[in-house]
């Protein structure tokens, strides 16, 4: 080595070793932390993933179930629930999205955290457990998500449930005033349903506290006036692009579409549930404009019922007691679709009946391998197809995709206005809002359909079977009915069965009006229920087993034992 090299290795040696001694003490370096790779996620990161997994697990089975309650399609249209039926649901809330949101909140306390991060993950948990008690009723709360804490809590005590929703709603008080706090503002990143738009966030925890309070009018003493005040006080969700919707993807690999999606057109055949014959007949007896959108026909062949074969095939072939039975043999259904309208029933009428292919509610029959006939999801809000003239069985993964979770939309908020006017004596036109909730379900509809299925026609729609269906008529054909209810609650009840129309792909807040109210009164009753109504969902029995603190729990009944504000 030649003296100018050691010279300056000497020199840099001596530097390096009054740089690191000017840092403190070297040995204190944490050897086993990567800065590229922390150990912590980020607040975009999480805020990302804890709203992909709520959203996809509420659009998910649980949501077929509660639209199965009440007679929309054929998910525990019978009501008969198991104890293992929910363990996922559970655990996915507990262990992956309140967790995360639970991260955001605690990585955003004090001056050096973000007010806006924080004030959406308090919104988001505020929906979150509201939901919980909604479905469960007391649930883990306060000693919940506490299990890598310093103190560490595996087997959480169950909290009241009317103390969870109270804390629910001081939470959204929280969320709300830290979302507008416009200390360190910051982009918001990794939000997908706002795209960190802060007052967007500030209508929806309003909307989600309207909400709230409505599911507990019966309870709450002051009910009213605070309805009243939210009311008045405006900045609710009132336009499309306020709504609290989640966009599923399009994409194949990873699989992120719409479960609908997923269970009608990724295989080349079907694996969706029944849709109930009440739902699809009806809708299309009104002239449904939205008929089109929420459903697709896969066939339009008529089943020989003198072939034993095809006759197993066809709707309640095995249940005499079926009110619709095998539709398109039904000569009351003829009448009532065709006669009684001056439609005639031609062979494109006979061919487009066929495809009305489901069940009555809660037929007790089995399920014989029909996946190929049954009417499916179309493209609202699945992301699936508008209905065409020749029904076929989708080719997989063809349908464009890209389906929505409307998960608390301006409709919503509508019908929370027009119960509180009609049951609670607040001020305001019911009958203006009722129409109005009615023409703008229609025009989402349309337009999401449009938007995504290039075939998709805008009303005034002629159907394969000669039939218009026309927004006008339709709606002027829902104001009759309610011009004609003589009282409040026979109003509410016509509110209440176009709600149920207005809910496809959605069951959350039809499942509680329907509780607060008993309404609507008109959906067809199961054929064959071995239990009653659900008033609440059976807790889990992975939890039931595992958290000794929910032994006491064991005696809930699912259709005896209401949650606290179900009082009606």
């Amino acid at each position: 080595m030649t003296k100018f090299k050691y010279t300056i290795k000497l020199f840099f040696t001596t530097a390096m070793i009054f740089v690191l001694s000017g840092c403190g003490d070297m040995f204190d370096l944490d050897i086993n932390q990567d800065p590229n790779n922390p150990t912590q996620a980020g607040s975009a990161l999480l805020l990302t993933r804890a709203q992909y997994s709520l959203m996809a697990d509420m659009a998910g089975g649980v949501n077929n179930n509660l639209m199965g309650f009440m007679g929309m399609i054929g998910s525990a249209d019978d009501w008969n629930l198991g104890q293992g039926s929910y363990n996922g649901f559970w655990g996915g809330m507990y262990a992956d999205q309140l967790k995360d949101l639970e991260g955001i909140i605690e990585a955003n306390q004090g001056e050096t955290g973000s007010p806006q991060y924080l004030g959406i993950a308090q919104l988001l948990k505020a929906y979150a457990m509201s939901t919980m008690v909604d479905l469960f009723g007391d649930v883990p709360y306060s000693e919940a998500l506490k299990g890598n804490a310093a103190e560490a809590i595996v087997n959480p005590n169950f909290d009241d449930d009317q103390a969870v929703y109270n804390e629910m709603l001081a939470l959204i008080d929280e969320g709300l005033a830290n979302v507008t706090n416009p200390r360190r503002p910051i982009a918001i990143n990794g939000d997908l349903i706002y795209g960190g738009n802060t007052t967007r966030w500030n209508k929806f925890g309003r909307s989600l506290k309207l909400r709230l309070l409505m599911n507990t009018r019966l309870v709450n003493s002051n009910a009213k006036s605070e309805i009243e005040a939210l009311i008045t006080g405006g900045n609710l969700i009132a336009a499309n692009n306020e709504d609290f919707t989640f966009q599923f993807s399009k994409t194949v690999t990873p699989d992120n579409r719409h479960p609908w999606y997923q269970s009608s057109y990724t295989a080349g055949t079907n694996g969706f549930t029944y849709i109930l014959h009440q739902y699809m007949l009806e809708s299309l007896e009104d002239g449904d404009p939205r008929w089109p959108y929420y459903f697709r026909r896969i066939q339009g062949t008529v089943l020989d019922l003198t072939d034993p074969s095809q006759r197993n095939t066809a709707p309640c072939s095995q249940t005499p007691a079926c009110t619709y039975r095998y539709m398109v043999l039904n000569q009351q259904i003829i009448d009532r679709l065709y006669t009684n309208k001056g439609i005639a029933y031609t062979d494109a009428a006979k061919t487009f009946l066929a495809g009305l292919f489901g069940r009555d509610r809660a037929d007790p029959a089995g399920v014989p391998l029909d996946g190929d006939f049954r009417l499916i999801p179309g493209v609202y809000p699945a992301g699936g197809y508008y209905d065409v003239t020749t029904p076929s069985i989708p080719a997989a993964n063809r349908a464009p995709g890209g389906g929505i979770f409307p998960a608390m939309t301006t409709i919503n908020v509508l019908y929370y206005q027009i119960e509180a006017i009609l049951a609670m004596g607040v001020a305001g036109d019911a009958r203006a809002l009722f129409k109005k909730a009615i023409e703008d379900h229609i025009a989402k509809v349309v337009a999401f359909g449009r938007a995504t299925d290039a075939n998709s026609v805008a009303p005034p729609i002629t159907m394969s079977d000669g039939r218009k269906l026309e927004t006008p008529a339709y709606v002027n054909l829902w104001l009759q009915r309610y011009d004609n209810a003589t009282t409040n609650a026979a109003k509410l009840n016509v509110v209440g069965k176009q709600l149920w129309f207005s809910s496809w792909g959605n069951g959350y807040d039809l499942y509680n009006f329907f509780r607060r109210t008993g309404l609507p009164n008109t959906i067809q009753e199961p054929i064959l229920a071995p239990r009653d109504f659900p008033l609440r969902l059976p807790y889990p029995q992975q939890e039931l087993t595992l958290n000794p603190n929910a032994a006491s729990y064991e005696g809930v009944v699912y259709d005896r034992d209401p949650i606290f504000w179900d009082v009606q």
